[in-house]
Formats: C-alpha cells, structure tokens, sequence
C-alpha cells in the first residue's frame, strides 16, 4: 500500500495547490472562465500522460461499460462537482468550503459499502461523527464581525489620511451559496470515485488509469464546452485579464496533475483507502490559502478546528481497524 499512498499524498498537495489559485482567478475571472481554461488545460495533459505511459493502447481493449462509466465519472466529477466547487469557493473561500467537501469521504464509504461490499466497523463510525460534525462548528464562527480585516475606529477619532492607506479587499462570505454548492460538490466528489473504480478493467493497471482519467476529462470538456456555447459565450470564456488567466492556468495543471494521480492510486488500491488519504488536502489548502490569499479567507479558531476533526475523522475512515485490534 505504499506506492497508492504516496501517489494520493501527492495528489492531495496539487488539489490543494488547485484549490488555493483558483481562489485568486475567481475574484477577477467568472466561473465560466474557469471551466473552460482549467479543463481544456486539464484534457490535454491528461492525454499527454496516458500516451507516455502507454494508457492509448488500453482504450480498445475497454468494454462500452467502462466507457460509459469513465464517461459518466468525468462529467459527474469534473463537470457537475467541478462547477460546484468553483462557485461554492467563490462564495465562502476556499478554507470554509474544506470542512463541507470532506463529507465526500463518508459519500464514498457508504457507496463503497453499499455497492462494492465493503464493512463498516467502529472505527468508521467515529470517523462518520467526526467529519459530520466538522462542518457544523466551522459555521458558528460566521458572525459577520470575524471577517472585518480592521478594528472600528473609536469614536470621535478623526477619519484622517483616508488616501494614505491602501485600499484593502474586505472578505464577506455568502454562506447560504457556499455550503448549498459545497454540498453538491461533496456529493459529486464523493460518488465519482465508485463509477471510476468500477469501471476500471482488471489487469489494465495505472496505463488503464490513466487512459479512464483521459476519457473522463475529454466527456467532462465537451459537455461543459458545449453548455458555454449554447449559451453564447465561447469568446468570452475565453477572453480575461492576464493575471486571470494565469491563476486559472496553474489552477488547470495542478487540478490535471491530482486527477492522473488519484486515478493511478484507483487503479491499484481499493476507493475507500485513496479517497480519504487524497482528502488531507484540507490541511495542505489551509496553510497555502494563508500564504496565498490571507485576505481572501476565514482562520477563525473554530474553522481550523473544524479542518483538524474532519481530518482525523478521514483518517479514522481510512485506518485498518485491524491496528487498533477492532473487527
């Protein structure tokens, strides 16, 4: 279990990484910039790591099942989940949108147990409670006054020299859009993984992996690409300041690079061991969006407690009850 582990840590870390710069393209870029540049940029990388690693030569030997099913995980994952994610992220920030998006991991145990045979033990339970009760105390710290960058003047002090101070963006979450959108993306994150595992053909290893992540990506493009120019809007998704197009680019290759590496860790290891080690990017995200984007998110005490509880409660789920002499 070694080598799916490293592969779904490092996933973690460009999740994470994507997760922080698509924070900074949303605040100039709209949604459907981001769509449109993070997976034309994502297809054509994906398609570059299946063809070195010989993952072309899988797609004839795939059933129409597995074709299907890769087809339906990447418009379900990098369509459906994907726009949720951006919106919720621009809504609340990228740190109180982590908590909502870890129940993507209880998602996929309960579909891994219901579809794919596999137990649920103690262990679970309290990684269940856990994860379910992150997300409750991150919304106690949402008083409106926890997002106020600077203390109130005292009154009968002079409002002097407004010049000479920077104008400073002022982080107001919409928590009613944040959390409805974060839950959409858990529920797609979280089911996506059932449909790629079950797709996956035995024998055809990570080249197999990676030829489905291709599939998925090309479905999941031409059904957002096709919605942007049913809508009339091509041109202008595709057209944005150079700092807009520059974050969504980074946001596109590390989003790329996760997916070929938690496909390659699906190919190899079980769903419910991949998901909630990838899931540790909550943690990694909290400490890039602080060097990132400290303007642009919330690091109230009580939000990074939730990030710590949702974290052991992935780990707990992840955990071989075995170690800790449970069955």
């Amino acid at each position: 279990m070694i080598l799916p582990t490293v592969l779904a840590l490092l996933a973690a870390f460009t999740f994470a990484a994507n997760n922080a710069t698509l924070r900074r393209g949303v605040v100039d870029g709209t949604l459907s910039q981001a769509m449109v540049v993070t997976l034309l940029l994502g297809t054509v990388l994906v398609w570059i790591a299946a063809l070195a690693a010989g993952g072309t030569g899988q797609l004839q030997t795939f059933p129409l099942r597995s074709t299907l099913l890769f087809s339906g995980a990447g418009l379900l994952h990098f369509g459906f989940g994907r726009y949720c994610n951006y919106r919720a992220t621009r809504a609340m920030g990228t740190v109180l949108v982590g908590p909502v998006q870890q129940t993507s991991v209880l998602i996929t145990l309960v579909l891994a147990i219901l579809l794919l045979g596999e137990r649920l033990t103690a262990l679970h339970i309290a990684g269940i409670a856990l994860i379910i009760a992150a997300p409750m105390l991150a919304a106690r710290a949402h008083a409106p006054s926890s997002f106020r960058p600077f203390k109130r003047a005292p009154e009968g002090a002079e409002a002097a020299k407004p010049a000479a101070q920077p104008a400073t963006r002022s982080f107001r979450p919409k928590l009613g859009e944040g959390y409805l959108f974060a839950a959409f993306s858990a529920l797609a994150y979280g089911s996506s993984p059932i449909l790629v595992r079950q797709a996956m053909v035995d024998g055809s290893g990570m080249a197999g992996g990676l030829a489905g992540a291709a599939l998925a990506y090309t479905a999941a493009t031409l059904g957002v690409v096709a919605i942007v120019i049913c809508q009339g809007g091509l041109a202008r998704s595709l057209t944005m300041s150079r700092p807009t197009l520059g974050w969504y680019s980074v946001a596109g290759v590390t989003a790329a690079v996760s997916q070929v590496l938690v496909y390659m860790a699906l190919s190899i290891a079980p769903a419910s061991v991949v998901i909630p080690i990838q899931r540790t990017s909550l943690v990694m995200r909290v400490w890039l969006a602080r060097m990132l984007n400290p303007e642009l998110e919330s690091f109230d005490g009580p939000v990074l407690l939730a990030t710590v509880l949702s974290l052991i409660g992935a780990a707990a789920l992840a955990a071989d009850p075995a170690w800790f002499g449970m069955k």
